[in-house]
């Protein structure tokens, strides 16, 4: 079975069933996995041991799910095909951005479909949000509300301002349907319980995404800024061995110093010289952690993604992760074997 069967609760194989995660992590790379039907690509970028938690309720093409991380990450994710995302950011402490704009504590976020979500969290969030097939709800749009979904959708942008009364009822809806549909033990019930939390469901979302502001975008600047970064992060991938210097980035961009600088500092609050020591300390750990039988020297995993000095490299891996690459490595063989 696909995972867009699974998503969708469309296998032939029997009757749909809830698809349950509870999962709590202490790695970026293995919280990045943890999110079922959705393609992620997480790079941590404040200093410090990471821990993460992640619940997920999916029934029948609808995903409910709450996220929490302790460290500032900059995700570069796809939500299964052909749905929206519709959520809140209910904890936030320090500056993030969602879709390109900065965000608050809960303001409206929205992700259309098919679209690629740019997420750099705070150093400490949450966010709850709800996956949704995007035939269902512009269907129940246009039969229950008579509205044109994708004129609505066009009009809002990735992070909006919305009363307080529509984000509580929106928050409830959430956490109360998502704790609610998480603890059903009777399979039979299941269908229609889910039935009456989907409506509610829905028309809290598009109650959301009708009060939703309908002033014009002006994130193009961000846009450009955010190109920048993407680009810096495909050349550090392809030039792994021999990082890039500052100047080599500036010539292959056809920009100024400057103006790399400030597109980092202001999509990422870091500078490009963090940005990719911490894309490459990344590529070392996800190395360490999926084939540690097979790596004999650490030294020669370092030296791969240029790192050649291996005290420099240790104190900048610990700094970052919080253990040791030996630490890392460990762990990793350890877990291997049971």
């Amino acid at each position: 079975m696909s995972f867009q069967e699974e998503f969708l609760g469309t296998s032939p194989l029997g009757s749909p069933k809830i698809h349950l995660v509870q999962r709590t992590t202490t790695d970026v790379l293995e919280q990045a996995e943890a999110l079922p039907f959705w393609t992620q690509d997480y790079t941590q970028l404040s200093k410090g041991t990471f821990s993460g938690a992640l619940n997920s309720v999916t029934y029948k093409g609808v995903q409910v799910f709450r996220e929490t991380m302790n460290r500032a990450v900059d995700q570069i994710a796809a939500a299964p095909a052909d749905a929206y995302v519709i959520g809140l950011p209910t904890v936030i402490e320090g500056n993030a951005t969602w879709g390109l704009l900065p965000v608050k504590e809960n303001s409206l976020i929205t992700l259309d479909k098919n679209a690629e979500l740019i997420f750099r969290t705070s150093n400490l969030s949450e966010i709850t949000a709800v996956v949704i097939t995007a035939q269902r709800l512009e269907d129940y749009a246009a039969q229950v509300e008579w509205i044109d979904l994708r004129k609505t959708m066009e009009k809002v942008k990735p992070v909006e301002l919305i009363s307080p009364e529509v984000i509580t009822r929106l928050q409830t809806s959430l956490a109360g349907g998502m704790r609610y549909m998480s603890e059903i033990r009777d399979t039979a019930d299941i269908h229609q319980m889910w039935r009456h939390f989907e409506d509610e469901l829905m028309a809290t979302c598009l109650q959301a995404l009708l009060q939703a502001n309908n002033s014009p975008s002006q994130n193009y600047d961000h846009r450009i800024h955010r190109y920048i970064v993407n680009r810096v992060h495909d050349l550090t991938l392809s030039s792994s061995g021999y990082p890039l210097t500052i100047e080599e980035l500036c010539i292959s961009l056809r920009i100024s110093r400057r103006t790399l600088n400030h597109a980092f500092i202001r999509v990422l609050g870091i500078t490009p010289i963090a940005y990719m020591r911490n894309v490459r300390l990344h590529r070392i750990r996800a190395e360490l952690q999926s084939a540690p039988h097979q790596v004999r020297y650490i030294a020669s995993v370092a030296a791969k993604w240029g790192f050649w000095h291996m005290s420099l490299f240790s104190r900048y891996y610990r700094e970052l992760f919080g253990e040791t690459p030996l630490e890392t490595l460990s762990r990793s063989r350890i877990g291997e074997r049971h």
